[in-house]
């Protein structure tokens, strides 16, 4: 499971193109293929599944552009594995 590092601030993550969405999330959407794709990250605190990592695909497979900005993020240290 990935999970956003508790010292990391949710500005940080605007900095890479992720956008406050309805339901109290930090989302980044992207279109492949007229599908659409979503990294999300929960702000509430509902069953300690808060600050998780989830991504939303409906294909089969994830999105080259889904993988490359986890890449991303992960390399500029804002996820941890947990």
């Amino acid at each position: 499971m990935l999970r956003k590092r508790d010292d990391v601030k949710y500005e940080d993550f605007k900095e890479h193109g992720f956008k406050f969405g309805t339901r109290d999330r930090l989302i980044y959407k992207t279109t492949s293929n007229k599908i659409e794709s979503a990294i999300y990250i929960d702000l509430l605190p509902c069953h300690n599944n808060n600050d998780e990592i989830k991504v939303e695909s409906p294909s089969h497979s994830i999105p080259t552009r889904i993988l490359d900005k986890l890449h991303e993020i992960t390399t500029a240290g804002l996820i941890e594995k947990v």
